[in-house]
């Protein structure tokens, strides 16, 4: 099996962005936090383990989601 890329998972990444943009009572650009997204995921897919208790897919999620909450809190006070 060919190793996962970023390319091949990204739409992780947009569809978190999308979510928690939604999810926000005022407006938060999506961009920045794609782009938070997108080095969430490449190192989710460094370091994952495929012997790991969570698959591929969760493991990214989880990490993504993570780091664009951390972002939004961060940047903007939430």
């Amino acid at each position: 099996m060919a190793t996962p890329t970023v390319d091949d998972h990204f739409e992780i990444v947009t569809a978190t962005a999308h979510w928690m943009t939604q999810q926000m009572p005022y407006r938060i650009p999506e961009r920045p936090l794609l782009h938070v997204g997108a080095a969430a995921l490449a190192d989710a897919l460094r370091t994952f383990d495929p012997g790991g208790p969570v698959g591929l897919e969760t493991h990214c999620r989880h990490l993504v989601r993570r780091a664009i909450r951390d972002f939004i809190v961060d940047r903007f006070e939430v």
